[in-house]
């Protein structure tokens, strides 16, 4: 073999033995398997191409980490530290598919009104009763049909469960704590219901009252089972009875368990602004301000109308 064969077997042994370990330390040394694909056809390039393909991976490699070549756009980069929300395109097909309650009621084509109230009703619908009362009135009877129905299936199972529920906390004892998580259990599925207004007056004021009777029985025998929501359940609900009395009471009751909670403050806030008592709701506003209690922009808002 003449010296420039034996040169050029030289270069070829070099040249596998470099796209072997080119492989070895990306696949076995370092385990970089998520790339596996992309080192092998590097180490194929090598092979097939002697010297020229290690050169070209080489230039690369010191370009990537080492040279400056070029000016980089920073135009779209933000060296803020502020948090940035992700801007995605909305699926334009899927919300054109999409309607309130309030809306389907209120289609004028009577088969798509009909269509668009089943799929609310078939939909969940929890929290979306006092929007279906809204159907009641519908000039199409079919729909009006539909919600009445659905409705009233709702309210007599509500009726049912809250009397089975009663009855079960009437037989335990108080004490126990499975009958505590009862009464809470009981407290928040009540208020679930209630606070969209589908019953009556006088049934709205009865189911309010059986609450807040609840909430006492709760109160007085296992206060620490009294949780911030359960004080805040039953202040909406007695507010909106106008029971101003009874709201003041829970009110300060709140206030002394948890004063480090801002809706025993808000809720009060807003029991004396619409009491018009106002020497009461800047003495809790001085309660607040001497407090820790982070402020919203709820309470803020509240703050600024009534000192105009």
């Amino acid at each position: 073999m003449t010296r420039s064969g034996v040169i050029f077997l030289i270069v070829l042994i070099l040249n596998a033995l470099v796209a072997a370990g080119y492989l070895i330390w990306h696949l076995i040394y370092k385990k970089e398997t998520d790339n596996r694909k992309q080192y092998v056809m590097h180490a194929v390039v090598m092979l097939i191409c002697p010297v020229v393909g290690i050169f070209y991976f080489l230039f690369a490699f010191l370009k990537y980490h080492f040279m400056n070549l070029g000016e980089r756009d920073l135009s779209d980069v933000e060296f803020s530290k502020r948090r940035h929300a992700a801007r995605v395109k909305a699926d334009e097909e899927r919300e054109r598919n999409i309607v309130s309650v309030e809306e389907s009621i209120l289609v004028s084509v009577q088969e798509q009104k009909r269509m668009n109230m089943l799929n609310v009703l078939l939909g969940d619908t929890e929290e979306s009763l006092s929007a279906i009362a809204l159907a009641l009135d519908s000039d199409d009877s079919e729909v009006a049909h539909y919600a009445a129905s659905f409705l009233q299936s709702r309210m007599d199972m509500f009726r049912d469960n809250v009397s089975r529920m009663q009855k079960e906390i009437d037989e335990s004892d108080i004490q126990d704590e499975k009958c505590q998580e009862q009464i809470v259990d009981l407290i928040r599925y009540m208020n679930q219901m209630l606070k969209q207004k589908v019953f009556t007056q006088v049934e709205q004021e009865d189911y309010v009252e059986q609450m807040d009777q609840l909430c006492e029985k709760l109160f007085q025998n296992a206060g620490d089972r009294m949780i911030p929501a359960c004080y805040e359940w039953i202040l909406e609900r007695i507010m909106e009875r106008k029971r101003y009395e009874k709201a003041e009471l829970w009110g300060n009751r709140f206030c002394e368990q948890y004063p480090d909670q801002l809706p025993s403050y808000t809720l009060r806030l807003k029991l004396y602004f619409e009491t018009n008592q106002k020497e009461k709701f800047f003495e809790v506003l001085d309660q607040l301000r001497a407090s820790s209690v982070v402020v919203d922009n709820q309470t803020l808002e509240l703050i600024r109308i009534i000192q105009r």
